[in-house]
């Protein structure tokens, strides 16, 4: 048998990982297209909902990271999850009941906090998967697309009928049920240990960050995170505010949120096929040119149709993003370590940038609308590609120059 071959074991995890992601990742589709609907509805303006999103982004600035590599050092990392799971799906419950400012901004600062570490972990619970499988993390990863596509309809149609607390409450729903599936995978995926390989020393918070220092795509993708974050964040706060001004349903709104998650579905598993081919950063330069486009489409075009022609070209742009993502970073760490970068990146990085980016955007959007924000996000998105660009233009010139000599 070929050291390669999945066992039955592998299989089971595989498909368990699948199914995860569709309820945890799938299941935050029935608010998180609405959930700015709901603050516009309690009468919150953009400042107001610009400080609820960088309190979450301040909790999670310092702690996920040192989160990470604590819990992977713990002998069942796994219960941590399932932990963040059910208290955030209470944390949801709560949040559906409340009226006013101050209440909301108490428990998205209690939800943030234990919750920093959820998605690094989940993440690098799938890349251990997925390659023990014989499989690419955009084939685990594609399943939340799946999960996403139902409970945004269906959030749609029962929030236009039920209120917003029924978003809420379903994903709450799909939270519980992902905290439920993770006492049937294995513990080695949570660990970052795999079987039948040398035991790897435990991650170091501060020795992850010489790694990420010292290693120029690393860096210049970071430097990329910081613009990118800064200046798309309005866009990803007011655009389903900005479809609603523009005349939208709620029913409609759903059917944009689908859009992307309809493309991702063979596009995800084409984005492992492209990265094994070329390289994470490739791929990653050709999702940040596919972003211009489509930030550059609304600005020059701002309707409905145009929004929602952006959203389906999104598909393939964020399924390039996210395997890229992933693969980018998992590929240039250690095992024992990736949890420990992806919080850095995912959840430090962009923790500090939305901390300081949120209340600017909800300001500009205040003042000037949400047209311009797309322009101030072509311009964080071509800096990023100038960035990684030529941090991969310096690896390439330094790998045939050392051809040559060799």
């Amino acid at each position: 048998m070929s050291v390669f071959e999945p066992t039955t074991l592998d299989r089971r995890d595989l498909f368990l990982a699948r199914a995860y992601y569709f309820a945890y990742l799938g299941g935050w589709g029935f608010i998180l297209p609405f959930i700015n609907l709901f603050y516009v509805s309690l009468g919150l303006n953009g400042k107001q909902i610009g400080t609820l999103a960088a309190t979450g982004s301040l909790v999670g600035l310092v702690l996920a990271p040192l989160l990470v590599s604590e819990v992977k050092k713990r002998p069942r990392p796994e219960r941590y999850l399932q932990w963040a799971l059910a208290l955030g799906a209470l944390a949801y419950l709560l949040l559906g009941q409340q009226t006013s400012f101050l209440p909301i901004l108490a428990i998205v600062f209690c939800q943030a906090l234990v919750m920093a570490g959820l998605v690094p972990l989940s993440d690098s619970m799938a890349v251990s998967v997925a390659a023990s499988a014989g499989t690419g993390y955009g084939g685990v990863r594609v399943w939340s697309s799946v999960g996403w596509i139902l409970s945004v309809l269906s959030a749609g149609w029962l929030i236009e009928r039920l209120g917003f607390a029924a978003g809420f409450g379903g994903v709450a729903f799909g939270f519980l049920l992902a905290g439920s599936l993770l006492f049937f995978i294995r513990p080695k995926h949570f660990s970052g240990q795999q079987q039948n390989a040398p035991q790897q020393p435990k991650s170091d918070l501060r020795a992850t960050l010489g790694r990420v220092w010292r290693d120029p795509i690393l860096l210049a993708f970071a430097v990329a995170l910081v613009f990118i974050g800064f200046l798309n964040n309005g866009v990803i706060q007011f655009e389903n505010v900005y479809l609603a001004q523009l005349g939208a349903s709620k029913s409609l709104i759903s059917v944009a949120g689908i859009l992307s998650a309809v493309v991702e579905l063979p596009f995800m598993v084409w984005a492992d096929k492209i990265m094994r081919r070329a390289s994470a950063p490739r791929l990653m330069l050709l999702a940040f040119v596919i972003i211009i486009f489509q930030r550059l489409l609304v600005l020059a075009f701002p309707s409905i149709a145009s929004i929602m022609a952006a959203r389906f070209i999104g598909g393939t742009s964020f399924s390039f993003y996210t395997v890229a993502f992933i693969g980018l970073i998992s590929s240039r760490t250690q095992a024992n370590e990736t949890g420990t970068v992806l919080a850095l990146y995912t959840i430090t990085i962009s923790g500090l940038v939305t901390m300081l980016a949120a209340p600017v955007s909800g300001a500009i959007f205040d003042a000037v609308g949400a047209r311009w924000l797309y322009a101030l996000s072509m311009l964080g998105y071509a800096i990023g590609l100038a960035s990684l660009g030529l941090a991969v233009r310096k690896i390439q010139k330094e790998t045939h120059a050392t051809d040559i000599h060799s």
